[in-house]
């Protein structure tokens, strides 16, 4: 069985620039791995130069829409949230400073005041 042996000597670089040089700078070095990063983590060193800006313009359009909605989705849903855990927790809608009476989070006279209008509000519902 013939055994292939490598080469002695590396190949000289194309003049097509196929193979990216490496730069010297610490700033440029920096760089430089996090695009041959990129590039080896999502295969696009195996596409042409405009599949690459395609598929990037691609990926960005998609990321701009989703953190758009997130944003402005996410602050409604979270107080919808809130509604459904208080809903859940005390059997009805009601007064959210009840909720925070019960966590131990309400002080002063509204904590008194929530106290006796809450255990009237369970008595009632017993």
């Amino acid at each position: 069985m013939a055994r292939a042996t490598a080469p002695s000597h590396s190949q000289p670089l194309k003049s097509d620039n196929c193979v990216p040089i490496r730069p010297t700078s610490k700033l440029g070095l920096f760089f430089w791995r996090r695009r041959m990063w990129f590039e080896s983590t999502f295969v696009l060193s195996m596409l042409e130069p405009w599949e690459k800006v395609l598929l990037l313009t691609i990926f960005a359009l998609l990321f701009v829409l989703i953190s758009t909605a997130f944003f402005k989705y996410m602050p409604h849903h979270l107080l919808f949230l809130r509604r459904r855990a208080i809903y859940y927790l005390w059997g009805q809608e009601g007064d959210e400073r009840l909720l925070w009476q019960w966590l131990g989070l309400a002080s002063g006279e509204s904590a008194s005041t929530l106290v006796s209008a809450g255990s009237a509000a369970l008595h009632k519902e017993l």
